[in-house]
C-alpha cells in the first residue's frame, strides 16, 4: 500500500502539468486571437462588368459577351457598371481582352471623346482600306470620302478634318474593312452615318 507522502507527491506534480498544460493552450489562445487583431481587414468590394471572351471593337455587346465579378473596390476602373444589362447593344470602339473591365471609355459614346474639342460626338466609320486605315494613329486628323459611282477617282467629300479616337485592331483579312472611331460634329456624324450606308468611304490623312 503506497505511502500517504507519496501519493501526495504524485497528486502534485499531476497537478502540476495540467497547470502547464492549461497556461499553454492559454498562451496559444492569446496568440491566436493576437494575430487575428493584427490582420488586415479583408477589402471591400464591389460588382463589375468585365468581357467574358476577347471582343472585337465595333460589335454590340451581347449577353454572352460579359459577366459580373466582385474585385476590391479600389482597384475597380472609374467608369465601370456593375450589372450586365447596362451594357447590352451598346457598341465597343475598341477590342476588350478576356476579364478586362468594360468602362465607359470602351463603348462608342459621350465619355469616348471627353478631352477634345467641345461639340464633338464619336462616330464610327467603316474604311474599306484596310492598309491605309493601320497607318492611322490616335489624334490623327482625316477626311472622309465617299465614292460616287462606278469610277474610283469620283469622291464626295463627306467629313473634313475629323480626329481618330479609337482604332480596330488589326491583323484579320480585312474584307470587312476597319472600323474607326471618329470624333465630329453631329450634322458631320449624320453625314457619315448616311455616306456609309451607300458604299464605301475612304480616307485621307491630315495630321
Amino acid at each position: 500500500m503506497p505511502e500517504p507522502r507519496d501519493t501526495a507527491r504524485r497528486l502534485h506534480r499531476a497537478l502540476r502539468r495540467r497547470r502547464r498544460l492549461i497556461s499553454a493552450l492559454f498562451a496559444a489562445a492569446a496568440v491566436f486571437a493576437f494575430a487575428r487583431v493584427l490582420a488586415p481587414a479583408p477589402p471591400d468590394t464591389t460588382a463589375v462588368v468585365v468581357a467574358a471572351h476577347d471582343l472585337p471593337g465595333g460589335e454590340m455587346i451581347q449577353p454572352d459577351d460579359v459577366r459580373v465579378v466582385r474585385m476590391p473596390t479600389e482597384l475597380a476602373p472609374h467608369g465601370t457598371v456593375a450589372s450586365t444589362d447596362v451594357l447590352l447593344r451598346e457598341m465597343l470602339a475598341a477590342p476588350v481582352r478576356a476579364g478586362e473591365p468594360i468602362s465607359d471609355r470602351r463603348l462608342v459614346g459621350e465619355a469616348l471623346i471627353s478631352g477634345y474639342a467641345d461639340g464633338l460626338v464619336a462616330a464610327p466609320v467603316r474604311i474599306d482600306d484596310v492598309d491605309v486605315a493601320s497607318l492611322l494613329e490616335v489624334g490623327d486628323r482625316i477626311d472622309v470620302y465617299a465614292a460616287q459611282g462606278d469610277e474610283s477617282t469620283n469622291a464626295r467629300l463627306v467629313v473634313s478634318d475629323a480626329v481618330v479616337v479609337t482604332l480596330p485592331q488589326f491583323g484579320g483579312d480585312g474584307h470587312d474593312g476597319a472600323l474607326v472611331v471618329l470624333g465630329v460634329t453631329s450634322p458631320s456624324a449624320a453625314a457619315v452615318a448616311q455616306a456609309s450606308s451607300r458604299g464605301p468611304l475612304a480616307i485621307s490623312v491630315r495630321r
